[in-house]
């Protein structure tokens, strides 16, 4: 084996270890934002239940509450889908170097 070709593994295994190390931090912050919009989509469920024995004017207060929940439930779910694109395009990236 040729110095440079071990330079050439050097490096692509430390790019490789960096690459895994950056995946699980986003994988790891995408498992608590999917925590976190599960916890509001339990809270939205319950509020539509809420909504249909509540008088006219809580309906109200209480569907404009689901809707912000619900906003809420979409940006943390987009969030996770921009973290697994990352991740993917990332290891295209890495699977398409040429070493």
């Amino acid at each position: 084996m040729t110095i440079e070709y071990t330079g050439k593994v050097d490096a692509m295994l430390a790019e490789y270890t960096a690459m895994l190390d950056r995946c699980d931090a986003r994988n790891a912050q995408a498992k608590e934002l999917l925590a976190e919009a599960e916890a509001l989509a339990a809270e939205t469920r319950e509020l539509f239940g809420a909504e249909y024995s509540a008088a006219p004017g809580d309906a109200e207060d209480i569907r404009a509450q689901r809707a912000a929940l619900e906003e809420q439930v979409d940006a943390k779910s987009q969030e996770v889908l921009r973290l697994h694109s990352e991740n993917f395009e990332e290891w295209e990236r890495f699977t398409h170097a040429e070493w």
